[in-house]
């Protein structure tokens, strides 16, 4: 949930004047891409910032749980650099989408143990919070990433 505010915090910032008026910023959808790109690859970063943290969400059932920390964080900053060029945009979504989807299972784990709470600074109810949350960063990422709603030769404007 706090990182829905960060990643809203950030498309919000980029609709002021001047940044909007960049070609790479013109509509709504390549702010979100520009916006998710930002916000996956700080993501990404804090996992090898701060790995204890994220090493106490890796359910007990997995082993080496720091190199599920280390893949997690590589796998967010490659698809956050992808979102931000319209060539890899939409291989990078599809990839933080498998990864959002891929991880829902720990969190819904996390939230049912609740044993990183002790790590992490966040309530209880965060974590219950936060899983519906994954479903928001996956129609995020969906949408930003020109997967959804694909475009098709009626959806674009008639010439002249």
């Amino acid at each position: 949930m706090s990182f829905a505010l960060v990643l809203l915090s950030i498309f919000l910032v980029l609709h002021l004047p001047p940044l909007r008026r960049r070609p790479s910023l013109s509509t709504p959808v390549l702010r979100a891409a520009m916006a998710s790109g930002l916000f996956f690859i700080g993501a990404g970063v804090m996992h090898f910032v701060m790995p204890e943290r994220y090493d106490a969400l890796i359910p007990p059932q997995l082993p080496w749980p720091r190199f599920w920390t280390l893949l997690s964080g590589v796998v967010e900053v490659a698809g956050g650099v992808g979102m931000l060029s319209v060539r890899t945009r939409k291989l990078a979504a599809v990839g933080l989408i498998g990864l959002l989807l891929a991880i829902l299972p720990a969190n819904i784990h996390e939230a049912m143990a609740n044993q990183a709470s002790h790590v992490l600074p966040f309530p209880d109810w965060y974590f219950w919070v936060r899983i519906p949350f994954q479903l928001v960063y996956v129609a995020w990422v969906t949408w930003a990433g020109g997967l959804w709603p694909a475009r098709t030769r009626a959806s674009e404007p008639l010439p002249g």
